[in-house]
């Protein structure tokens, strides 16, 4: 990865931020985006490191998209790869009870910011010789628990989307896959577990001993450096399971 250029999404918080971390550990410049500015800034100013650059940007927005996309090029001359971790998890609700504006936001975070984000890198990732996109699946793609319909529709979307891109970008020496997650420790499913009232009345848990664990975003960013580097160079078109057997345990 060492000199790598890697656009993240989500890489304020969560998955994202710990892939930025890793990845900076292993050389890669690192250009990281989302809508938490606060805690983008904080990262930052933690790793004080010429080579990490946090960009404010809102996905859903087109113009933001490409300023952040834009504003990397000109720092660093081009894009190597890309990781879209940004993500929202609505829960509580069954399909009909859903308003239409909570389904939109879903899928425009979720799914269509994906397609945004690679609509402005992969002309310039092919412009680099080629490269690597990651996206952030999910189990609800494969397997889900009642009432989320719009973040089930939008994984199982991300995964199909991924599959897709890496047929067509192929011949662009691209590699697209996608990632499907577990239960992972970020700030989204903190909060969720602390509004269910805790981990274990969730049904999850933390030891190393447990199916379907929670897991620590550190662990997430070695699979996706790994998707990244060229010692994944025969893997594209895959939704590789780092779920920690929870697919196991749901199917």
């Amino acid at each position: 990865m060492q000199g790598k250029r890697i656009f993240i999404t989500g890489g304020a918080t969560g998955i994202g931020a710990a892939t930025g971390r890793h990845l900076r550990k292993l050389g890669a410049r690192v250009w990281a985006t989302g809508l938490d500015a606060g805690a983008g800034r904080a990262l930052a100013a933690e790793l004080d490191d010429a080579d990490f650059t946090f960009h404010p940007a809102d996905l859903t927005v087109e113009d933001q998209v490409r300023g952040a996309v834009g504003a990397m090029v000109a720092a660093w001359g081009g894009i190597d790869g890309v990781v879209n971790a940004a993500g929202i998890y609505p829960t509580g609700k069954r399909l009909e009870d859903l308003s239409d504006a909570e389904w939109t936001r879903t899928l425009d975070v979720n799914l269509t910011a994906i397609f945004r984000v690679c609509r402005a890198t992969l002309p310039l990732i092919r412009a680099a010789g080629g490269g690597s996109v990651v996206n952030i699946a999910s189990v609800h793609a494969e397997a889900t628990v009642p009432l989320v319909p719009a973040y089930a529709a939008s994984k199982g979307a991300v995964v199909a989307l991924s599959r897709q891109l890496a047929l067509d970008y192929a011949q662009d020496l691209i590699r697209v896959n996608a990632v499907i997650v577990g239960s992972v420790a970020t700030r989204m499913t903190l909060d969720g577990l602390e509004a269910a009232g805790g981990a274990e009345a969730a049904g999850l848990s933390f030891s190393r001993r447990a199916v379907g664990r929670i897991a620590d975003p550190a662990e997430i960013a070695t699979v996706i450096a790994f998707l990244l580097s060229d010692a994944a160079s025969f893997v594209t078109g895959s939704a590789l399971q780092a779920d920690g057997a929870m697919l196991a345990r749901l199917l």
